[in-house]
Formats: C-alpha cells, structure tokens, sequence
C-alpha cells in the first residue's frame, strides 16, 4: 500500500502526486508534455488516482471511472478530446491490450459492479463533488486527509479491490 491510499495519510495532494509518479513515470512525463493541450487533463487524472487513493492497474482505473462520474464535476468535451488525442490513445491502447482486448475489458467492468455500486454509495455520502479541472494551489497545499474530510471521501481498502485478477496469460 502506498501513503496517498491510507483514508488519512498526511501527505499533501502534491506530495501523494510525486509518490503517484515516483510509481509511474510515464504518466508524469505524459502530464508535462508542453505541446499537447491534453497534457492538463492527463494530470487532472492522476490527481484523481491520489485523492481517491486508487492506483493503475484496470481494476482501479475501473473504479476511478466511478468516482469520477459520481463524484467530480468535469468536462465532459475535455474528457472526450483527451480520449481521442492520438498520443493518450497509445497509452490506452497499451492497456487494452494488456488485458486482452475490448471484451475482456468489459467483462472486468461489469465483473466489478458490487464495487462500482459501493463507491456510488460513498460518493453519494460526499459533502461536495470533486473540481475535476480547477484544482487551486490551495488544494494542492492540502493534505489528503484534510481533503478526504472536506469532501467526505471514503476509500475503498486496498483488500476490497480485485487487482492483478485479470491480467492477460503472457
């Protein structure tokens, strides 16, 4: 278990998204790019991971999607444009195939509706939803549990969550 993914972890949302990054470096060079105008929304995403305490793996991506939906404002036309930038859709492409194609990517979604019903249910206990594109450097500047107070997020443990069940035989 990494620190950004204890419910109180003290970690500033900043310092849970270095750790995030020290873990996936990829993403972090993929957040930065200058030329791309997606580059922020890419971020916006990664922040995302950190508060709601949820790594990579398809499983979490899966339950991240959740969160997101019921529990963050957002643009949807950004969301979009950033989903069919030629340079993410490598990214997603990897993943896809990683896990055995569009079907089997939908068979693990919906294997994990009691899970994605249970984060329905907290985000429906949240105080506020999540600014998905408007994060202040006063939020940055906060820690995790002081934003998972504000907002009344409550993390899935990492004992709930599926992970690794689905990867592809090599």
């Amino acid at each position: 278990m990494y620190n950004f993914q204890n419910q109180n972890s003290t970690q500033t949302l900043e310092e849970g998204l270095q750790e995030f990054y020290s873990i996936n470096s990829n993403f972090k060079k993929l957040s930065e790019k200058k030329d791309n105008p997606y580059a922020r929304v890419f971020k916006e995403h990664d922040y995302t991971h950190v508060l709601f305490g949820l790594g990579t793996s398809i499983e979490e991506e899966s339950l991240l999607d959740s969160y997101v939906v019921w529990g963050a404002k957002f643009n949807w036309r950004l969301i979009w444009g950033f989903y069919r930038d030629p340079e993410y859709k490598v990214v997603l492409d990897e993943i896809i195939s990683k896990y055995g194609g569009w079907v089997s990517i939908f068979k693990i979604y919906t294997s994990l509706i009691p899970l994605k019903f249970k984060v329905f249910r907290k985000c429906l206990k949240m105080k506020k939803r999540w600014n998905y594109h408007n994060i202040s450097d006063n939020d940055l500047n906060k820690t995790l549990k002081e934003l998972r107070e504000e907002y009344n997020i409550q993390l899935l443990s990492v004992d709930e969550i599926p992970v690794g069940r689905y990867l592809k035989s090599a």
